[in-house]
């Protein structure tokens, strides 16, 4: 009897999936992806892998792959703007329309168009660290009044850009940029006296009878500007220590005193200090003494007054009081010669 081996073959077809009303073209499960378009949609598919396609536009970033399913949306170009004409800082205030409140922001900014990048860190300077402790709030970036950007060079461009972060979202791309420069550090300087606003400046004492308190016919005025960012003061000396007579060798010696009870002696008095904005502008001691109080005028520099920060149209007023007595030798040359200065503190 003829034994055979009977062999059936089988052919194994692959089918899509299908229906009256659909065909699955394409199912296979791991890496696979593609995009379906017309003139006003884009759609990505993935299924099972992460693939290279990401959808953007201006103002959204979506990275590919099954997880990101949300993304926060990138804020608006902030504001920058020069910080009341400083040379060391900007002043930003970051756009963030109706994100919620519990955002937070990263900024990133550059001297360069964004070659070299740096970001603000929480102290308001700027650095190249970079981690989520750099992400604030609107609010802790100072929300709507904003904060200043400090430590940045003087005369120089930055561009700033800012990217946000919340929730469980993907982060979002930098948003646009914005741009300011920093002033040059700069100070203005002037001296005039209530007789005379061009030099030379003078003050007389016309004449100087014993146990009188007498004061010069005219106050001097030293006005000032400056962005010096830690402000600074206006400071005086004299040359002789005093009122002295060449002719009699003798010198009314200066020093602080009340001259109502002193015996003798000669100093100087502010009267008047002001500012239209910054400062403020305050006289210290010993020149700030009231009736006739005086501060001694010595061959070394004293302050005057002081402010602490940039000042715009600041002025300050003082006078010269002096008083003799019989001791003091009659002369007719009794003279002193006094420097007043700004000396700025950027």
């Amino acid at each position: 009897m003829f034994r055979g081996l009977a062999l059936t073959v089988l052919s194994l077809l692959a089918a899509a999936p299908s229906s009256a009303n659909y065909t699955l073209k394409a199912y296979d499960f791991g890496n696979g992806s593609g995009n379906g378009g017309s003139a006003n949609y884009v759609v990505s598919g993935h299924a099972g892998g992460q693939a290279s396609n990401t959808l953007a536009s201006a103002s959204y970033g979506l990275p590919a792959g099954i997880k990101a399913s949300t993304t926060v949306a990138v804020p608006g170009a902030p504001t920058l703007s020069d910080d009341n004409n400083a040379y060391d800082r900007l002043h930003l205030v970051l756009a963030v329309g109706s994100a919620p409140t519990d955002t937070t922001y990263l900024i990133a900014i550059s001297s360069d168009n964004f070659t070299t990048t740096n970001y603000v860190q929480l102290d308001d300077t700027v650095g190249s660290t970079v981690s989520p402790a750099n992400y604030q709030t609107y609010t802790a970036w100072g929300g709507a009044s904003g904060f200043s950007i400090l430590g940045l060079a003087y005369n120089t461009t930055y561009k700033v850009k800012v990217a946000a972060l919340q929730g469980s979202g993907t982060g979002s791309t930098f948003g646009p940029t914005a741009s300011a420069a920093t002033s040059q550090p700069s100070a203005t300087f002037g001296l005039s006296t209530s007789l005379t606003s061009t030099p030379p400046f003078s003050v007389t004492f016309t004449s100087l009878p014993p146990s009188s308190v007498v004061t010069g016919n005219a106050t001097v005025t030293a006005t000032l500007t400056t962005n010096a960012a830690n402000g600074g003061n206006v400071s005086i000396k004299d040359q002789n220590g005093g009122l002295k007579s060449n002719s009699t060798g003798y010198t009314l010696a200066s020093g602080s005193a009340d001259l109502s009870s002193s015996a003798k002696g000669y100093g100087a008095q502010v009267t008047a200090a002001s500012q239209t904005s910054g400062g403020p502008l305050g006289s210290v001691s010993p020149f700030n003494g009231t009736a006739n109080n005086v501060g001694a005028l010595t061959t070394s520099w004293q302050p005057l007054a002081n402010f602490a920060g940039a000042i715009t149209g600041g002025s300050l007023t003082f006078s010269l009081l002096a008083k003799t007595d019989a001791s003091v030798p009659a002369a007719s040359d009794y003279s002193d010669v006094l420097t007043v200065s700004l000396a700025p503190l950027f």
